[in-house]
């Protein structure tokens, strides 16, 4: 079933819900104020007869008009309405004295209590031969009781009539209704229909660069507004992958050509190269090697973004620093000093440890191994420190860009990776990096976390 189909039916559900509510509503009230006024109407032509029949002599049972008296209204009585009500005395026990008009009346217990003088008034509603009667009794000052019935017949006819014109009403509602929801619907789903077709295309072109209208401002234009911040941002990742694949495949070929002619230089030559010259190239070899297979670990990471994978633990950072520091120092033979405080911080610690890692390898190979070179944790920020060259200034702003080497650097090993791993870090911690060279010589890189 569409979202017309379903909006059209809620429509049209709240409409007749709200017209059943509306007519149950008025065809209760009317029929409360009919019986009212019926009962007004009786209540006010009984105590005038009880008034009248007060005066009764049971020796005179008709008046010349052929009516008992106690019912004649003489001057100044209800008139007419004597006329449109059946009317019957009883006695004491509740038995009927006389009959003015209408069907005789049938006698229950309220009416006798009411006639013994248990109770002074009574309304009843009654069904005689079919039809309903709203009856009064009312007792008598000398005992007995007079009953006074109307015909409900009329009451009737009007709320029957009523409850036809309700339902054809709520039919009318119901129809307006689904009309009404139809059209409204129309106008809601037509900018969805509008945003379903542009990503079908983009589904069938597998383009992420495809215009995507912006569709007003309700929740509608929200949900195309944010559907196209993802493309632009799923567009932006994968100029980022293939920026990645064409840096890396640029960055493979110098380790691997270098690889193929050395052993290809082994192998034609295997036979005239002396001892020297075969441990040298081997060791090129090797060498060559390790730069590659790092050279691909750091494309992985990157590519992956394993820090991802890592759960968050609390770790001293001071005592991180530490450990990669002694680290350095046995692979490089260098002299790394760690300063400032323990401060416990909540990271990826595999993470946290490469990109410190990064900051110190990177200082070793632009300071060398005889600068003096340290690292520095305060609260909110690792610092590390060298004696080194530094950077050109206007390369600063770059260095922790994917594959950038300043020119300085090209002909050292590396792979342009390394800071760049330090950047996703830093940002994985809601942190950030930075880098600049030392007033009195040399040069300070490392990241700035939250302290909150």
């Amino acid at each position: 079933m569409s979202l017309r189909v379903r909006l059209a039916i809620l429509c049209a559900s709240l409409a007749v819900c709200t017209a059943a509510a509306f007519g149950f509503v008025s065809y209760h009230s009317t029929s409360e104020r009919m019986t009212a006024q019926v009962d007004a109407s009786l209540r006010s032509a009984a105590f005038y007869l009880t008034g009248t029949a007060a005066n009764y002599d049971p020796e005179q049972t008709e008046n010349s008009d052929g009516k008992p008296p106690w019912i004649d209204p003489g001057p100044g009585g209800p008139g007419g309405i004597l006329d449109q009500v059946a009317v019957q005395h009883l006695d004491v026990t509740g038995l009927i004295l006389t009959l003015h008009a209408g069907p005789v009346l049938p006698i229950d217990a309220i009416d006798r209590a009411v006639a013994s003088g248990m109770l002074h008034s009574a309304f009843q509603t009654i069904s005689v031969s079919g039809v309903d009667f709203r009856v009064i009794t009312v007792g008598l000052r000398g005992g007995g009781a007079v009953q006074v019935a109307q015909s409900l017949n009329q009451r009737t006819l009007v709320l029957r009539g009523l409850r036809l014109q309700f339902s054809i009403l709520g039919f009318l509602v119901a129809l307006i209704g689904a009309l009404l929801g139809w059209l409204i619907a129309l106008r809601l789903t037509r900018p969805l229909e509008r945003l379903t077709r542009a990503t079908e295309d983009i589904a069938r072109t597998g383009s992420t660069s495809l215009p995507l209208e912006r569709i007003g401002t309700d929740e509608v234009g929200r949900l195309s507004k944010s559907f196209a911040r993802m493309l632009d941002a799923l567009e932006a990742s994968r100029r980022q992958q293939h920026q990645l694949i064409r840096d890396a495949g640029h960055e493979l070929r110098t380790p691997i050509t270098s690889l193929r002619t050395n052993i290809e230089l082994l192998e034609r030559h295997d036979a005239a190269l002396s001892t020297e010259q075969r441990a040298e190239l081997l060791g090129n070899l090797e060498t060559e090697l390790e730069e590659l297979t790092s050279l691909v670990n750091e494309i992985v990471d990157v590519a992956t973004d394993s820090a991802s994978e890592e759960h968050h633990e609390e770790l001293d950072l001071f005592d991180l620093a530490e450990r990669v520091a002694a680290q350095v120092n046995r692979r490089h033979g260098a002299d790394l000093t760690v300063s400032g405080d323990h401060w416990i911080l909540l990271g990826l610690p595999k993470a946290l440890e490469r990109a410190v890692s990064n900051l110190c390898e990177n200082a070793v190979k632009f300071a060398g191994t005889d600068a003096a070179i340290t690292i520095t944790v305060a609260q909110g920020s690792i610092t590390v420190s060298d004696s080194g060259p530094g950077v050109p200034e206007p390369e600063l702003s770059r260095i922790f860009d994917r594959f950038y080497r300043p020119d300085t650097s090209k002909s050292l090993p590396g792979s342009g990776l390394g800071l760049s791993i330090v950047a996703g870090v830093a940002d994985a911690h809601g942190g950030a990096t930075f880098a600049r060279n030392r007033a009195d010589g040399g040069f300070e890189i490392g990241i700035t976390f939250p302290t909150s």
